[in-house]
């Protein structure tokens, strides 16, 4: 039987967000906070002060992802941030414990660098991070970037080993970058023909891949023509035939779930996969 190891990130961009502390009140399950005091900022407005804050937050990730894997357990990672991906795969490179594969489930690309970015956002970067793809040029940005992930210890992905399912909003120039990489892009309902049951699986997913906004309205970056809940939750009951030996989840905005509806029916989802 997997024991599972359920951590809660309060954070969006390096940025404390005490609203996802919620999750504590509305799921039964365990769930340790790292939230070290240190990184106690609620605004940062200067993107290099924020990647050396998402470095130091991640690098704590991974330093207990990597005890968690080792001791056996697997680790299920909740945050404000696909950043937490990095953290995520440090802990496992460190534990000597790579996936196989990843499967990224996402309504975006996350594979933008400075260059290309029109709005300059980190949280549109996470993925070009994790294979390692950051400009070359040795302007502040890029230098914060390449320290970000010095920081938190990891170690560029294979991308050929990268599944992203859905990733339906694409910018200009992510979507060339895309097209040139070796990362298999497919839709929801193929992305279990790229795996296979004897891979250590990896899963980290963007909660806004999910269009449904009746049930999940506090989503950050909601895009049309996605799929639904059940669709959602269906994937992932098919997903427990999988050697899924890690998760992480990038959440929604918590100060707009008044109810928690958004995180009942989020974690709903990711309880369907990860609960006994």
């Amino acid at each position: 039987m997997v024991v599972n190891a359920r951590l809660l990130l309060p954070y969006l961009m390096g940025q404390r967000r005490d609203g996802l502390r919620r999750v504590l009140d509305v799921d039964f399950h365990r769930w340790e906070v790292l939230a070290p005091a240190l990184l106690n900022q609620t605004r940062i407005d200067d993107p290099v002060t924020k990647l050396s804050s998402l470095g130091r937050l991640y690098a704590l990730l991974a330093t207990r992802v990597a005890t968690l894997a080792r001791s056996g357990c697997r680790p299920i990672s909740l945050a404000g941030d696909c950043v937490s991906s990095l953290g995520m795969l440090a802990g496992l490179q460190q534990a000597d414990q790579p996936p196989d594969r990843v499967l990224w489930l996402d309504a975006h690309g996350d594979f933008h660098t400075w260059s290309s970015s029109q709005t300059q956002y980190i949280g549109g970067m996470p993925l070009a991070m994790f294979v390692g793809r950051v400009d070359p040029d040795d302007g502040p940005r890029s230098r914060a970037t390449r320290a970000c992930l010095s920081t938190i210890g990891v170690q560029p992905y294979a991308q050929r080993q990268i599944v992203l399912a859905d990733a339906r909003d694409l910018d200009p120039g992510e979507r060339e970058a895309l097209l040139a990489s070796e990362i298999v892009r497919c839709p929801l309902g193929e992305a279990l023909t790229h795996l296979r049951p004897h891979e250590r699986i990896y899963l980290h997913w963007d909660t806004d891949v999910i269009d449904e906004p009746d049930r999940m309205p506090a989503l950050k970056y909601h895009v049309r023509s996605g799929p639904g809940t059940a669709e959602m939750t269906k994937f992932f009951h098919a997903l427990r035939a999988y050697n899924i030996v890690a998760v992480s989840v990038s959440a929604w905005h918590a100060e707009q779930d008044a109810n928690n509806e958004t995180a009942l029916t989020a974690l709903g989802i990711l309880n369907t996969l990860v609960s006994p």
